[in-house]
């Protein structure tokens, strides 16, 4: 994934693309986690099993929202290197 050693991102254009891909990914585990967390809330006040039991899905719903941190990191690390390159841009235009 990363361009070389010494620098993460091929161009602002990766960056910029990084940063849209990971929030997606971000929202979608969320969702999905809200969701599992709603099944396993649901199945329990009604005492039904679908497909699996109250517990089973809120464990589920741990997962997948301890799974959305990746993204949620990513996009912050990628972020910091986008302001990082702009404060340099900056610096360098004001000298």
């Amino acid at each position: 994934m990363s361009y070389s050693n010494d620098k993460p991102f091929k161009n602002r254009e990766h960056i910029l693309w990084e940063i849209g891909y990971c929030n997606k990914a971000a929202t979608y585990s969320t969702i999905l986690a809200g969701a599992f967390a709603g099944l396993g809330i649901i199945s329990d006040l009604v005492n039904t099993k679908p497909a699996l039991g109250a517990t089973s899905w809120l464990l589920l719903a741990v997962f997948a929202g301890v799974m959305s941190l990746a993204p949620h990191l990513h996009m912050i690390m990628a972020r910091h290197l986008l302001g990082m390159e702009l404060i340099q841009k900056g610096q360098t235009s004001n000298q």
